[in-house]
């Protein structure tokens, strides 16, 4: 189940910045592809983690979620959800801004969100390079999102 939020507080320019540096690029490559300095890439990306730690933060707030792990330059919370417990992650990407997903048995097929689920959830894995089966054009959401979050988990422990 995923519950949309605001766009995470960034300006389009340090999405874009974000974005880069999720995709492993470092600063003064950033730099040179924006035509801009390192350090301005440098503050761009403090304050567009610091953006999407508050956004991470206050969703978790609002969510009455457990904050168990942050990591605002992957745009991840981990958390466990009081009111339904379970677990929770909380994800901020450039391109779907923030989401906060439960962990869980949804009957997907009876669900009229099923597409927007599955559109969301491959384009987290896209931007977030994720490689999932052939067949997840066809997956239900919630076989999708088990095997994105596990790996992004898998990622945030890296």
């Amino acid at each position: 189940m995923s519950v949309a939020l605001s766009g995470g507080y960034l300006t389009a320019r340090q999405k874009q910045i974000w974005a880069l540096q999720g995709k492993g690029l470092i600063e003064a490559d950033i730099g040179r592809r924006l035509k801009v300095t390192r350090q301005t890439v440098h503050k761009a990306l403090n304050i567009a983690n610091k953006k999407v730690s508050k956004a991470l933060l206050e969703t978790a707030q609002l969510n009455k979620i457990k904050v168990e792990r942050l990591n605002p330059a992957k745009g991840i919370l981990i958390g466990r959800s009081r009111v339904f417990k379970t677990t929770a992650l909380i994800t901020f990407s450039a391109k779907n801004g923030v989401h906060v997903w439960y962990k869980g048995e949804e009957d997907c097929w009876n669900c009229d969100q099923l597409q927007e689920c599955r559109r969301i959830l491959l384009a987290e894995a896209e931007e977030r390079g994720i490689q999932l089966p052939e067949n997840k054009d066809s997956m239900l959401p919630t076989k999708l999102a088990e095997i994105l979050f596990s790996k992004i988990v898998g990622m945030e422990n890296e």
